[in-house]
């Protein structure tokens, strides 16, 4: 599911830890004062939320108009963008955010309606076989817009020398099963794939040399790398994915707030569409890249 990797999940933290951790926006939605019961859960990788603290650096949320910066990417800004939709629609509720390690915890999650909603965008066919339960937001990444790069480590001198398609079907990936868009993109270009359980173990097993390369999202580094804790990536040059599908936040149907929190998110979103700020976020973010604009593109 091109992302960045998860950590398991914590149970909801006190408020204090909340605001010290920096993995809450009660005050960025809803203000300070209604800390309470009526406060609604949404879901929040960690290490999204977290760099989302840092990226923000004590910066107004709803007054953020400058989306580039330190730990900025794509789903940090799509955090944002949550926000600032909720904000134009109207809702005012506080939220705290809880920890989600996968996209099949986060389904159960909202399809018992514990979550309202999440913070960062999913494929629409994440929610294959759970529709009854979680519904969608208006799409924030369009069918085609989603572009990512082949990364692989800097030393793998053999993929770094791929420049065409028959190149990279000599190559091996890392996707997993579950993450259907990815696996069915990797497929329909005949390329090689080898399932791994979880994303975070993509970059040590790319490292190791146990694979070729990974999906991800460019970014906003001058050399468009990605660090993923002692691990850098880089993208194999002059090669891009376009990633077919729509992407949009995850909405539960069994929450009783629900109805108010998508009609509240889908006006907001239409406004941050119209206002030109969503694609804004996305190349300040460095996921739409100009820098890649000539690549080949499969």
């Amino acid at each position: 599911m091109i992302k960045p990797c998860h950590f398991p999940s914590k149970p909801l933290l006190s408020r204090r830890d909340c605001l010290r951790q920096g993995v809450c926006a009660a005050a960025a939605i809803g203000g300070p004062s209604a800390w309470a019961s009526e406060a609604v859960l949404a879901a929040g990788p960690a290490d999204v939320m977290a760099d989302y603290q840092r990226f923000l650096n004590q910066r107004d949320v709803l007054h953020l108009s400058d989306f580039s910066g330190p730990y900025s990417r794509r789903d940090v800004v799509e955090v944002a963008l949550f926000h600032q939709a909720l904000h134009l629609g109207g809702w005012r509720k506080p939220m705290k955010f809880q920890d989600m390690p996968s996209v099949e915890r986060l389904l159960r999650e909202l399809g018992s309606g514990h979550v309202i909603s999440s913070s960062t965008s999913y494929w629409s066919e994440d929610i294959s076989g759970a529709e009854a339960h979680v519904q969608l937001s208006l799409p924030v990444i369009a069918n085609g817009e989603f572009e990512a790069g082949f990364y692989t480590v800097p030393s793998n001198t053999r993929a770094m020398r791929v420049r065409s398609l028959q190149d990279l079907q000599a190559l091996t990936g890392l996707s997993n099963q579950t993450w259907l868009v990815d696996w069915r993109n990797l497929k329909r270009l005949g390329l090689r794939v080898q399932h791994v359980t979880n994303w975070e173990l993509s970059p040590k097993m790319v490292a190791a040399g146990r694979a070729d390369f990974l999906l991800a999202p460019f970014q906003a580094t001058p050399d468009l790398s990605l660090q993923v804790g002692e691990t850098r990536l880089v993208p194999i040059p002059g090669i891009k994915i376009g990633m077919q599908g729509t992407r949009h936040y995850l909405i539960s149907k069994m929450h009783p707030d629900s109805q108010a929190l998508q009609a509240a998110l889908n006006t907001g979103l239409q406004q941050l569409r119209q206002q030109g700020v969503i694609r804004k976020a996305y190349v300040q973010s460095g996921f739409f890249n100009p820098k890649v604009s000539d690549w080949l593109l499969l």
